[in-house]
């Protein structure tokens, strides 16, 4: 046979359909085998990657453990948040603590003077409170040795605090809590600078004033880069449930240099909520555990937020208290809450209703 017609033969069986069958067989085969393995690598890096851990907080408004509080809790730390096991098990817990801590100090001159015993802090402990804030109205209610007593008691009760300190700066100092790989900050601040702000040199409250709050959340947006930034307002009209024009002006404000939430208290009523640009306005949360309210049985309202992946989950919580323990409230009390909430918020371009 000639080399020729060898040729031709090999040629016939190479490019017979039986031959390209196994040909086209083995690229299909190499293709599927590549895909599984980018699949196979896909799961692997998606497996090391843990998801994001939702982030719960949850905010009391006014709370004073004196008074009315003492003659009727005496020494049953437990009792006032026996009923609220979800607050315990949130991941950030907060209120307004609108009280020295101290058993000593003169009363600064005013009308009403508020001190609550170390003891008490077994019902902070209790409730898992882990930061409150002390820019308030009260804080310096029996003078500099009372406010230093109670930032050396949160310390020892490993409780975190602010808007009060030792001098200005430490007044302005943020408390920034690591939760689930996210940062968030807090900041709170009280009056213009009238009623015993803290300076360089003596304790006092951080001073509600713009260039210092912009500076602040500009620190800690830049510095400490925070995932997400509470400011805290001592602020407004008491007994009023709609919000000051210049409270509404200072809450724009302060989402605008970069606060996400803003809550807010003093009134020691309810008002509304506002949704402004990516920030969340909570204008008063009215009295929580109030010891010096006018009566011990009343409905107020928690405010709850749940940072889950990109989202943000606003909620209250309508609560009763009775008898200084506080309790879910339901059936129409709770539709009368949140009927009233929607009610004072309804002037606002956005709410969270």
């Amino acid at each position: 046979m000639h080399d020729t017609d060898r040729l031709r033969n090999r040629q016939r069986v190479t490019n017979s359909p039986y031959q390209v069958g196994i040909v086209n067989g083995r690229k299909k085969i190499a293709c599927i085998l590549i895909v599984i393995l980018v699949l196979v690598a896909a799961v692997l890096v998606s497996a090391n990657v843990k998801r994001q851990e939702p982030i719960t907080m949850v905010f009391g408004g006014d709370c004073a453990f004196v008074h009315s509080f003492e003659r009727v809790v005496q020494d049953h730390y437990r009792y006032p948040f026996a009923k609220l096991d979800w607050f315990r098990r949130a991941d950030i817990r907060m209120i307004n603590l609108e009280n020295p801590i101290s058993l000593r100090g003169d009363k600064t001159p005013k009308e009403f003077n508020f001190r609550m015993h170390p003891k008490y802090l077994g019902v902070l402990k209790d409730a898992n409170i882990n930061v409150v804030c002390l820019a308030n109205n009260h804080i310096y209610d029996y003078g500099k040795d009372a406010l230093l007593d109670t930032l050396s008691y949160l310390d020892s009760a490993g409780i975190r605090h602010v808007g009060a300190g030792e001098n200005l700066s430490m007044a302005r100092k943020p408390v920034i809590l690591e939760v689930n790989r996210k940062k968030i900050g807090f900041l709170a601040y009280y009056g213009n600078g009238s009623w015993y702000p803290a300076s360089e040199g003596s304790p006092g409250t951080a001073p509600r004033i713009k260039a210092l709050i912009r500076d602040d959340l500009r620190a800690l947006r830049e510095n400490e880069k925070v995932d997400f930034i509470v400011v805290n307002y001592h602020w407004g009209q008491e007994g009023s449930n709609y919000p000051e024009p210049f409270q509404v002006d200072l809450a724009h404000f302060t989402v605008e240099c970069g606060a996400n939430l803003i809550i807010g208290h003093h009134p020691h009523v309810l008002q509304g909520i506002e949704k402004y640009k990516n920030g969340i306005i909570v204008y008063s949360l009215g009295n929580f555990l109030f010891g010096y309210a006018s009566s011990k049985e009343y409905d107020t309202a928690i405010f709850k937020l749940v940072i889950d992946q990109h989202q943000v989950l606003p909620q209250i919580i309508p609560i009763h208290i009775a008898s200084w323990q506080a309790s879910l409230l339901t059936g129409k009390g709770r539709e009368t809450v949140l009927s009233k909430l929607r009610e004072y918020s309804m002037g606002f371009r956005e709410s969270i209703f």
